[in-house]
């Protein structure tokens, strides 16, 4: 019995490594067709064509004439934008409002990229462990809206580079598509242009011609769409008509679809039906690429690797808060005439960090078990408690404090978090998370816990 492509294309990554069988741009190929000893694949992307070919065609080649035969080969075809969309838009808009009322309205029908930051491109993206699975989808959708990964729902911490993506994705999409109308948007001005439509009535038309006749759709932060129910009534409308009619919607929140508590399951399940790809903290050689390529956005062209390696060092968790203490160090130097050195950092960076970690004397990194360990130590139990499943009141906090501390003081994934707890389920990890970072807000004594642990470990 002849195999089938897929069963082809199967045997073929059995072959290959496991490195190669997890590769996101392997996973994106589709097996299409096996005829005259050619296996074709399909990917949605150029990008992804050109990174499959240069790292896994040999591989891929001497797999498949093992399994078919000696002049079998591999062939990568693009997919093509489903052109029914933009028959399907067009018809909806002109069903959907057939006169304006108003010069804004006709304006808002066209595609506009004034409300896309011009430097948030995918050249200016600094690709890394932590996110390569993210820059890779984000790529495939720019490149073909309306084929794969619709929606696509980014989660991850505050300043890890989300919005940078979505920002990303509209502007390429402007450069090679340029007739497709792309909006992109916070959840919050999506509310309040909601309610002004329910304010002024007249409105109401033009703001869901707006929406729902947008080819790609960019929403930022939609977990402050939490307890809204009319606009989350509102946004369901708009992203079912988008979705039937093959027009793409990217999402930004700062945790997966499943734990938007307050968010309708009828929402969070919509949300799950593309992609869900997590951005985590990037890893110190990543945060050192970053500063560099903050450098050369800033026209930094005298920072030395020292000094750079020494706030990658400090600053962990936030890319802001890298371009933050960038800035400040160039900026101080040129006020006060100063060498932009380790020792001129250590001065500056005093006053906001408690020590500056140089490369001539580097410091380990916190792990999960540092913390353990402190937190087991200062509550006076046993590490193996703080891990166990026991949900006394005597380990419920400190275990809540470890995992808050795990989040914000290492480069670990909530996945990672929570296997370092023993936990399977990493919604543990996420509501003990939120639990202590609402509690020092408001209760003295455990901002002053958390403080000294932090500074215990430093």
């Amino acid at each position: 019995m002849q195999q089938t492509p897929y069963e082809i294309w199967s045997a073929i990554l059995s072959e290959l490594s496991d490195a190669a069988q997890e590769d996101v741009y392997l996973r994106q190929a589709k097996p299409m067709a096996f005829a005259d000893g050619e296996l074709t694949v399909m990917v949605p992307a150029a990008y992804t064509q050109e990174q499959i070919e240069n790292r896994f065609l040999m591989d891929i080649n001497g797999a498949l004439q093992k399994q078919i035969g000696e002049n079998c080969t591999l062939h990568i075809t693009i997919a093509k934008p489903d052109l029914r969309r933009h028959s399907q838009t067009e018809q909806t808009r002109a069903t959907t409002k057939d006169t304006p009322d108003t010069a804004e309205e006709v304006e808002e029908s066209t595609p506009d990229r004034a409300s896309l930051n011009p430097h948030y491109t995918f050249e200016r993206f600094v690709v890394g462990t932590n996110n390569r699975l993210s820059h890779a989808a984000a790529l495939a959708v720019a490149e073909n809206p309306g084929t794969i990964y619709n929606p696509l729902f980014f989660c991850g911490g505050v300043g890890l580079g989300k919005t940078h993506l979505l920002h990303a994705i509209g502007n390429r999409i402007h450069e090679i598509h340029p007739d497709l109308k792309v909006i992109y948007v916070t959840s919050e001005t999506f509310m309040n242009e909601y309610i002004d439509s329910i304010i002024v009535r007249t409105t109401s038309q033009g703001f869901r011609s707006k929406y729902r006749t947008a080819d790609v759709l960019l929403i930022d932060d939609i977990q402050f769409l939490q307890r809204k129910d009319g606009t989350q009534e509102e946004f369901f409308h708009t992203f079912n008509e988008l979705h039937q009619n093959f027009n793409h919607v990217v999402l930004t929140s700062d945790r997966p679809p499943k734990n938007l508590e307050a968010v309708e399951e009828r929402l969070r399940s919509r949300f799950e039906w593309g992609m869900v790809a997590e951005i985590t903290t990037p890893q110190f050689e990543t945060r050192v690429a970053i500063l560099r390529q903050k450098c050369e956005d800033h026209g930094f062209d005298r920072v030395p690797d020292g000094v750079l390696s020494g706030i990658a060092e400090i600053v962990q968790t936030n890319i802001r808060e890298l371009e933050g203490a960038l800035i400040r160090l160039v900026t101080e130097a040129s006020l006060f005439n100063e060498d932009l050195t380790v020792d001129f950092a250590h001065r500056v960076l005093n006053n906001h960090v408690t020590s500056f970690r140089s490369t001539v004397h580097p410091q380990r990194a916190t792990t999960a078990e540092d913390i353990q360990k402190a937190v087991a130590s200062y509550f006076g139990i046993k590490v193996s408690e703080l891990k166990s499943a026991k949900r006394t009141k005597l380990l419920v906090l400190p275990r809540q404090i470890a995992m808050y501390l795990c989040r914000t003081l290492t480069g670990l994934s909530l996945v990672e978090v929570a296997h370092a707890f023993g936990k399977r389920d990493h919604t543990t990890v996420i509501h003990a998370h939120d639990r202590i970072a609402e509690g020092i807000e408001r209760d003295a004594e455990l901002n002053q816990i958390v403080n000294f642990l932090i500074e215990d470990m430093k």
